[in-house]
């Protein structure tokens, strides 16, 4: 039987995804027992004797060399600092698609002016933002970043990725001077959820409203921080089910063949989607009530909704309703309805296996041959390979 050290937090969403991910394939490598291990073994020069291979959140370089000295074939599923003279394997999400989903989610929403928060020298912090800010200048809009005071950075790795603690960083002070001199309707895209929680708390106590001035965006779709968050968090779910499993079959290369050791994989797990919450549950569109509606569309999309029914939501002829979305949005508000039914019924879809038919009532199609037409019509592709793509992605 082959040990396998793994050395993985567990009390965050991501660290339990990894782990799960690594549990479910590695009985399909017939012969690994795993193993849980801490940084305070790696201290003992005995730490690793009998294990075959490490799968590691390799926090920072003393790890990295401890773990390197060991003469094991690791796999580096952090990813936040490049080690190449360590030969390791690595497996992380895709931080491109990554950023450019934020991007893309509230340029959907009509924000022009965007911000991120990260933790600056982080390698998947820096490509998110990177990414994210790419996509908000190809479309002609700046990104201010936040910049992280070293301290804070210091204090990140100590208690959040070595102690799972999360809460306010010792950059409380400077991120509220940072968020009061952000533009009204600014989204801000934080490097993952402990970032963004921290920012709606500061918020909290500044007297900024989430997201009526701010909208706030995460990474990791951790349930507990995105429920415990007031408002709810919306999150991005960075697949670390997929990367656990995809780092058991990088270090059973590495460890069968040395051409693997001597040229380790790098691979990058592209993301399993959005997941919007209330932290971003608006549109940066004027007058105010245009975004209320578009909310109140997207809530209610499972329900037997027309035009009709969301002028008397807002209050005002449907005329009135009807020419605002035409000079807003290039629409009009039965366009909106089916708009936000197809992108419920993509959500359905790429999350679960519920059957076309089911999908359909619940997206709000009157009829499922109905549903389908429409979709194909719109997204370029039947529903089931629209399902097949997603789960292939």
């Amino acid at each position: 039987m082959k040990k396998i050290a793994i050395l993985v937090e567990r009390d965050r969403a991501y660290g339990r995804g990894v782990c799960e991910g690594i549990a479910a394939a590695a009985p399909r490598e017939g012969d690994w027992v795993l193993e849980f291990i801490s940084v305070a073994m790696l201290e003992r020069s005995s730490g690793l004797h009998g294990f075959s291979g490490v799968i590691a959140r390799v926090p920072d370089a003393r790890v990295a060399k401890r773990l390197a000295m060991s003469g094991l074939p690791v796999v580096d599923v952090f990813c936040a600092h490049e080690y190449p003279a360590f030969g390791f394997g690595s497996v992380d999400g895709d931080q491109t698609a990554i950023g450019r989903l934020a991007a893309e989610h509230f340029l959907s929403r009509r924000f022009t002016s965007f911000a991120y928060c990260g933790y600056e020298g982080l390698a998947y912090s820096d490509i998110r933002r990177d990414a994210f800010a790419g996509l908000a200048r190809e479309r002609g809009f700046g990104c201010t970043v936040f910049k992280t005071p070293r301290q804070a950075l210091a204090t990140f790795t100590a208690t959040v990725t070595r102690r799972e603690h999360v809460g306010l960083g010792t950059d409380a002070k400077e991120l509220a001077r940072w968020l009061r001199g952000l533009p009204e309707k600014t989204a801000v895209f934080c490097c993952q959820d402990t970032r963004a929680w921290q920012v709606v708390a500061v918020c909290r106590e500044a007297g900024i409203p989430v997201p009526d001035r701010l909208a706030v965006l995460g990474v990791d779709n951790d349930p507990l921080v995105c429920s415990f968050t007031a408002p709810t968090l919306s999150s991005i779910d960075n697949a670390a089910h997929r990367v656990g499993e995809t780092a058991v079959a990088v270090l059973s290369r590495m460890m069968r063949s040395e051409a693997a050791r001597r040229d380790p994989p790098r691979i990058r797990v592209k993301p399993g989607g959005l997941y919007p919450r209330s932290s971003t549950e608006t549109y940066a569109l004027s007058p105010k009530w245009v975004s209320d509606t578009l909310v109140f569309i997207s809530r209610n999309v499972a329900n037997n909704l027309t035009a009709s029914d969301v002028a008397a939501f807002t209050g005002h002829s449907y005329t009135t309703v009807e020419n605002a979305f035409k000079r807003l949005l290039g629409s009009t508000v039965q366009r909106e309805i089916v708009r936000s039914r197809i992108e419920e019924a993509k959500r359905l879809l790429s999350r679960t296996a519920l059957p076309v038919e089911t999908v359909a009532r619940r997206s709000g199609f009157m009829t499922p041959q109905y549903f389908c037409r429409i979709f194909k019509s719109s997204v370029g592709m039947t529903a089931e390979n629209y399902r097949r793509r997603s789960s292939e992605s």
